[in-house]
């Protein structure tokens, strides 16, 4: 693959993470590692990446703390390396959005809805709450499917997702 290539997919990887929360650079951080093979320098990724020392570390930091990329120590280098495949690490990065961004905010609204006299809007609110658990046990059970789907093969998840769709028109009938 060459190189404009690879910077175009970690561009792509840049927007996702900025959309989901985490910002453009631990995407592209992370979308560097999953072209790597084994382990690598920070200076390799500044290299590879074109960010500053100070962007990368707190890139590589952001990564650690989703439980995204482990560290290895030989002599004075440390050695970065991915530990979540797509699958697993945009799972974790749907997850982290719903937790730091999506639960404060349910939060607060929760906080002060006895504050609201208008009926319509508390009304809303109420909605937008029980919306919101829902969307937290439909996130848990999306992350316990990727978790599963990451496991098969490309063959059997077809044949699951033939069967599936086939049921679903079936029920729709």
């Amino acid at each position: 693959m060459n190189e404009k290539s690879i910077k175009k997919i970690l561009s792509s990887f840049g927007k996702i993470s900025k959309q989901w929360g985490i910002g453009e650079p631990v995407g592209k951080v992370w979308g560097f590692l999953l072209f790597k093979s084994k382990p690598i320098t920070q200076k390799e990724i500044e290299k590879g990446t074109q960010y500053s020392r100070g962007l990368v570390s707190r890139s590589l930091k952001k990564l650690k703390e989703l439980n995204m990329i482990f560290t290895i120590k030989k002599g004075k280098e440390f050695y970065y390396s991915t530990n979540a495949s797509l699958i697993k690490g945009f799972n974790k990065i749907i997850k982290n959005f719903l937790e730091t961004e999506i639960k404060p905010l349910i939060e607060s609204l929760s906080k002060n809805l006895n504050k609201i006299e208008d009926a319509a809007i508390k009304k809303n609110i109420h909605r937008m709450i029980n919306e919101y658990k829902k969307l937290d046990k439909g996130i848990l059970v999306f992350s316990k499917t990727m978790e599963s789907v990451a496991s098969l093969n490309i063959e059997n998840l077809r044949k699951i997702a033939r069967e599936y769709s086939t049921k679903l028109k079936g029920g729709n009938k």
